[in-house]
């Protein structure tokens, strides 16, 4: 039947997706609107200011977006545009949602990117290292490095990286320049603090990671057979070590790729003022602005579990042993 059985797998999983999906959005629905606070909010203190009815002003706003219909009848109603492929108005910034997310959404996608490759790479060849020279005085220091790295909030460390390299040695802009072109130099520049932020605490994982599950392999017997074949060491280590040491650090790296997604990155955007989704959302949270807080918890929500299925995929190709039922 060869893949039959992955074809049939995936179809299930992108069901799973769906329901879970809809359940999220049900949920993050109803606690956005049941809140004491309407979009009409921000407008509320210069009116009073100016002696107008705020009672009829905010009456007013809120027909406009359909707040003052019943919560069931505004969930149907969104129901049915997301079903046509529209995401809402953003009561904000007075755009629509889908063209608010097109603007921002690159800024996140370039943080995340850099960020995980950095982890990725330095945090294997870290580890590696680390578990060849076990109980050596560069294997202490690395494993002290890397629950040190593990133990650092993130918010933390990129206010401690601003005050050091920005504010007292001016070596990076701790701001980003949207007017220049994405991978400018500047802005190269002005992303490696927060490269340097979201990426350490994953990359302390990987480095522990990689180290735990290379030992485990390297005291095996088919790495004493490959040596006593007479093969050089970096074949034993980068071939047959490495590769069976892969598939736990496969599962840790997309389980972190998730997380950033709705966390560390979020968090990244805001303390460096990166204008990606995450600054966008924490905006429209201040803001109440459901839409665009409903449409980046969706999309947030699918790329976790997205990125979840393509690990299980994943698994299959580097250890064709597994199988899905």
């Amino acid at each position: 039947m060869g893949k039959s059985w992955l074809r049939v797998y995936i179809i299930k999983r992108l069901i799973y997706a769906v329901i879970i999906a809809l359940g999220i959005l049900t949920i993050t629905f109803v606690l956005v609107r049941v809140g004491p606070s309407s979009p009409a909010d921000k407008y509320l203190a210069n009116l009073a200011a100016k002696g107008q009815d705020i009672a009829q002003v905010t009456a007013a706003i809120e027909a406009r977006y359909g707040l003052d219909k019943p919560i069931w009848q505004q969930y149907i109603d969104y129901i049915g545009n997301l079903l046509r492929g529209n995401l809402g108005w953003s009561f904000s910034t007075s755009m629509p949602v889908i063209d608010l997310i097109k603007t921002h959404w690159i800024y996140s996608f370039q943080l995340i990117l850099l960020s995980s490759i950095f982890a990725a790479v330095l945090g294997i060849l870290i580890g590696i290292y680390s578990a060849v020279k076990q109980y050596t005085k560069t294997d202490y220091v690395f494993t002290f490095l890397s629950f040190i790295g593990v133990s650092i909030p993130s918010f933390w460390l990129g206010v401690m990286l601003i005050l050091v390299f920005s504010v007292k040695l001016g070596i990076f802009k701790s701001y980003y320049d949207t007017a220049l072109p994405l991978f400018s130099l500047e802005n190269l520049k002005a992303l490696v603090l927060p490269v340097m932020t979201l990426g350490t605490g994953m990359l302390a994982g990987y480095v522990r990671y990689t180290r735990s599950s290379m030992l485990d392999n390297l005291r095996k017997g088919f790495i004493t057979t490959a040596r006593a074949k007479g093969l050089p060491e970096r074949t034993v280590i980068g071939k047959h070590a490495f590769r069976n040491a892969l598939l736990p650090l496969v599962t840790i790296i997309m389980f972190d790729l998730g997380s950033i997604v709705f966390g560390g990155a979020y968090l990244t955007e805001i303390v460096f003022g990166i204008p990606g989704l995450g600054q966008v959302s924490f905006n429209a949270i201040f803001a109440h602005d459901y839409p665009v807080v409903m449409s980046i918890t969706l999309i947030g929500t699918f790329m976790v579990l997205f990125i979840n299925m393509a690990t299980d995929i994943a698994y299959t190709y580097l250890d064709p042993r597994i199988r899905y039922d």
